[in-house]
């Protein structure tokens, strides 16, 4: 049976202030933008009540990291463990690993391994990492270099760095499996179901045997309601490529978050005889 966490990015409009981290080209240093909105869930709530609710773990966005302190950290591992709910990936949705920007990336990796360690501090296993918003072979090899090198330094404290269909240069399935061959097994793949923009269908299947994680993001149709077929399919194709591990159920619209995820895991029970659309 496929097990069901979450991603924290489901309830992005719901947790409070959030922090996000930029690039100050004019400054040539890092910066941070606050998103000022009222916290209605906090993360120890959240936590609990996955945990209530029967979801194994949790892909935590960074802005919703608000404590990094080692007594904070300490919390989310305690917390974590007492609600019986993993801490399985989390997710730095920030900078560039393929810039040619030295000062940045310098910055960006230096900011990479404090998270990393934060990371470790709380029990994560993972920590999820977008290759950049390159769209050329310099960008390509530099950003596989950054990633092997932020892999052996999170390998050290027990975490896992893996990658994502995410962005420019991993906008096509070819330059995930690519990825992944010049990384040599030292990063490993987050398979989202949302991020191809052509062709989504054969490009998922073709990366979905090689993900340890899955965004299983729920796209909706012209109506507002979810898209089930489309959401089928793409449980089915990570089925079908022996995919065992956890989904991760995204959803980013703008519905009631718990009644919509519990919607996807209804979604999500389908057989494993059940046909397929034609692609």
């Amino acid at each position: 049976m496929i097990k069901h966490h979450i991603n924290s990015w489901t309830f992005e409009k719901w947790m409070g202030p959030l922090t996000y981290v930029e690039w100050d080209a004019r400054a040539s240093a890092l910066a941070t933008n606050v998103e000022a909105q009222p916290e209605r869930l906090g993360l120890a709530e959240l936590i609990a009540r996955l945990g209530a609710e029967g979801y194994g773990g949790i892909e935590l966005a960074y802005p919703h990291l608000k404590d990094r302190s080692a007594e904070g950290l300490a919390e989310l591992r305690r917390i974590s463990a007492l609600a019986g709910v993993e801490l399985n990936s989390l997710l730095l949705d920030f900078g560039d690993p393929g810039t040619a920007d030295a000062a940045r990336h310098d910055a960006e990796m230096a900011l990479y391994r404090e998270w990393i360690d934060a990371a470790a501090a709380a029990g994560f296993r993972r920590v999820r990492i977008g290759a950049g918003d390159g769209d050329d072979d310099a960008s390509f090899a530099r950003a596989a270099e950054s990633l092997s090198l932020l892999s052996a330094y999170a390998g050290h404290a027990g975490v896992r760095v893996v990658t994502e269909n995410l962005g420019a240069l991993l906008s096509r399935s070819d330059r995930v499996l690519r990825l992944l061959e010049e990384t040599d097994g030292s990063v490993g793949l987050t398979a989202d179901f949302g991020n191809f923009k052509q062709d989504k269908y054969r490009q998922l299947e073709a990366i979905l045997p090689h993900a340890e994680t899955v965004h299983a993001k729920a796209r909706e149709d012209g109506g507002g309601r979810l898209d089930s077929m489309d959401f089928r399919q793409c449980v089915q194709l990570a089925r079908q490529a022996g995919y065992e591990g956890p989904l991760s159920l995204t959803y980013l619209g703008g519905g009631e978050p718990w009644a919509v995820l519990a919607e996807m895991r209804e979604l999500a029970a389908i057989k494993p005889s059940e046909a397929l659309r034609p692609m």
